[in-house]
């Protein structure tokens, strides 16, 4: 459990060849690249139509209209998902995928031959329908002409053809601009938004005889249907929220301290806790934000005078920053806290808004929804990188970014007709406010401070200016303060000081606590290191029976006492002595442990093992406890030696060990210090020793200072 730091192994798919050589794949990416293409384009080129047939109507009916559009082309998403996984799980998938390509074709061409409203809202649901079954069934074939098993390539052809899919969501809004530019050179009013509509046609069929030419794909074995993601119920998952079905209900804290961690525990793992929260309200605003400008492009482009090419180039611009932002997120200001950077990229989305609304000048409109593309790509790739450590984390985001979406397209653009437009005098000047301007201005006074919330919830480094922080990252290194402001007054204590580091397994916790201890003896404290378990004569027995692949049969609660036992040896014979004489102990695990491997671990109650460790530490908890952070099969992937018997467990049991320290953590946040144990060494090594700064007492004793009359200062080496 304790080894940490080995160099990863060479992994088996790093040496593979490149999956676009595989010409079924090719022919499955392009198809689906193309497919994507088309309904990107139908989008913005079914808005046009209905925009052009209600072009003599006034703007709540014009906005009611577009709204329909959209509402029509969201709720298949958040409705049909698993219906139309068990569909295409039932069909032929070469058969499927022309079939739905073609139907979407003749059904796209037919919206300019009725020239109606109603039957522009039907194919826009329908559209959007066949998007839904045709994605489900390309994931099944893709485990076949990827090459083989997952760990030969398969992730990366996934994300590949992930990319192909969104990627051509810019190019689509770049084709509409040309195409509305044509139309308006060539076609009348009422015929201007054909030619998109026809187009969309064209690139559906293309599709549908890219995919008729694989004859690969009929052949090709039914893999995963998530294979590019999975399509759950998004309501479900809402009220369902992210507690695991199965886990008994703590019955409250029965012992101040261990035991009022077990009794928040199980709350911390639902959406509305801690950093959790923080999270779900990112999502939420980049949602907001980026889904209303695109509700009322149409509007507000008509307003600045610029058509439909107008209207695209606002889409364009939307698109093509977030897809900046989805590629630079996670690359961007490496030495700053992620967290951090997701309050700061929510919050400038929230911002963008404003001038987006007010200003009125089509081009400068066109960067600034660029540069809130940005931001809502930024903060979505990091948040959930940070969500996809956890699948269900990672679709619960997905799922409230959807109906986030939806509640955006059916309410901001009959907001903007319920508004109206307004002259208003300002100081002798008129300005004039649209309807879709003062929408995006509600939103925006709705989204800034759900941000500002989001950004308090995240902000693990609290204390640290955030402008020095921000410079220091651009400069390249994270940001510590001068040792001279920093240092402050001693800690007064009347005993010493207990720094427990925790984490999964890989996460580096042996080796920061080895060099935690190793600077605070440079600074002259008198340090006690020790770990758990086997800190003791008895416990190095116990650390055999418990770690040795060879102990079988062993039982969870056998297993839970056993290191509850260790625990109070521990306590007992090294920690509380040390204490006791000032030194400080820095503990390589401590009961947080045994809280989140036995307990969220091994699935039993937690606020009974809390009340077992309670009676074995006599309430003694750490003053500070380390939380190193870092995926499962990243952890696992460091370690050099064989496993023992708890880094042997499957995948799952890691993960719900890693959900229960971020519920520990986030039901006592001010006793942990959480760290993204995926950063550089050195950086995790500044950010955690900033932290011991603040509770470290006076290395020389008190009574030292009666007799010298002098004040000692801590200075680095």
């Amino acid at each position: 459990m304790n080894r940490t730091g080995a160099t990863r192994p060479l992994r088996a798919a790093e040496s593979q060849p490149d999956e676009t050589a595989i010409k079924p794949f090719r022919r499955l990416w392009l198809a689906l690249t193309l497919s994507s293409l088309g309904h990107w384009l139908s989008v913005p080129a079914l808005i046009a139509v209905v925009g052009a047939l209600t072009r003599d109507d006034d703007l709540p009916v014009q906005a009611q209209a577009i709204a329909g559009v959209l509402v029509l082309m969201v709720l298949p998403a958040l409705l049909l998902g698993p219906p139309a996984v068990l569909l295409a799980g039932r069909l032929d998938r070469r058969i499927t995928m022309v079939a739905v390509d073609g139907v979407r074709f003749a059904l796209v061409v037919s919206v300019p031959l009725v020239d109606a409203v109603p039957w522009t809202l039907a194919v826009a649901f329908l559209v959007a329908f066949g998007t839904l079954l045709w994605f489900p069934v390309a994931a099944a074939v893709l485990p076949a002409v990827a090459g083989g098993e997952p760990e030969e390539g398969y992730e990366e052809a996934r994300r590949s053809l992930l990319r192909g899919g969104y990627g051509s969501a810019p190019v689509a809004a770049l084709l509409f601009v040309a195409l509305a530019l044509v139309g308006d050179a060539a076609f009348g009013v009422a015929d201007r938004a054909d030619l998109a509509v026809f187009a969309a046609a064209v690139v559906f069929l293309a599709a549908a005889a890219t995919t008729f030419t694989a004859r690969a794909l009929s052949t090709a074995t039914a893999g995963a249907a998530a294979g590019l993601g999975a399509l759950s119920a998004p309501l479900k998952l809402l009220f369902q929220g992210q507690r695991r079905s199965g886990r008994t209900q703590p019955d409250g804290p029965p012992v101040a301290g261990a035991g009022a961690q077990a009794g928040g525990a199980h709350a911390a793992v639902s959406p509305a806790s801690g950093p959790v929260r923080g999270l779900v309200l990112a999502g939420t605003v980049v949602a907001l934000t980026a889904v209303a400008v695109f509700a009322v492009a149409r509007l507000h482009a008509r307003d600045l005078g610029g058509g439909d090419a107008g209207y695209g180039s606002i889409l364009a611009g939307l698109t093509i920053g977030a897809a900046f932002g989805l590629f630079l997120g996670p690359r961007m200001l490496a030495p700053l806290s992620r967290r951090r950077l997701i309050g700061l990229a929510v919050i400038a989305a929230a911002l963008a808004l404003v001038p987006v609304a007010l200003v009125q000048n089509l081009v400068v409109v066109v960067f600034l929804a660029a540069f809130l593309g940005l931001a809502c790509g930024v903060a979505w790739a990091v948040g959930t990188r940070s969500a996809q450590d956890t699948a269900r984390s990672f679709a619960y985001l997905r799922a409230l970014a959807l109906v986030t979406g939806l509640v955006a397209v059916a309410a901001v653009p009959p907001l903007a007709g319920l508004i109206g437009a307004h002259r208003l005098s300002l100081g002798g000047a008129v300005y004039d406010l649209g309807g879709p301007a003062a929408a995006l201005l509600v939103v925006a006074v709705l989204a800034l401070p759900a941000a500002l919330v989001a950004f308090r919830r995240l902000d693990d480094r609290r204390g640290i200016p955030l402008l020095a922080d921000v410079a220091a990252a651009l400069r390249g290194y994270a940001y510590t303060p001068p040792e001279l402001e920093e240092s402050g007054p001693a800690v007064v204590r009347d005993r010493g000081v207990f720094i427990a580091f925790e984490g999964g397994e890989g996460a580096g916790k042996t080796t920061q606590a080895r060099l935690a201890a190793i600077w605070l003896r440079d600074h002259g404290y008198d340090v006690v290191s020790t770990q758990e378990p086997g800190a003791t004569k008895i416990g190095m027995r116990l650390r055999a029976m418990l770690l040795d692949q060879e102990t079988t049969g062993l039982s969870a609660r056998a297993e839970t006492l056993l290191y509850a036992a260790d625990r109070a040896d521990h306590v007992a014979n090294v920690i509380r002595p040390a204490l006791e004489r000032g030194a400080i102990v820095v503990s390589d695990r401590y009961v947080d442990s045994s809280l989140a491997y036995q307990g969220f671990g091994r699935e039993q109650d937690v606020s009974s093992i809390a009340r077992v460790n309670a009676w074995a530490i006599g309430g003694l908890l750490p003053d500070l406890t380390v939380l190193l952070e870092v995926p499962p099969e990243t952890g696992l992937g460091r370690l050099a030696s064989p496993a023992d018997r708890i880094e042997s467990e499957p995948h799952e049991f890691h993960e719900r060990v890693r959900e229960g320290f971020r519920a520990l953590a986030d039901a006592d946040p001010d006793r942990y210090l959480i760290v993204d144990a995926g950063r550089p060494q050195a950086e995790i090594t500044r950010e955690i020793q900033y932290r011991i700064r603040e509770i470290l007492p006076d290395p020389i004793p008190a009574g030292t200072e009666d007799v010298t009359s002098t004040f000692p200062a801590i200075k680095d080496a």
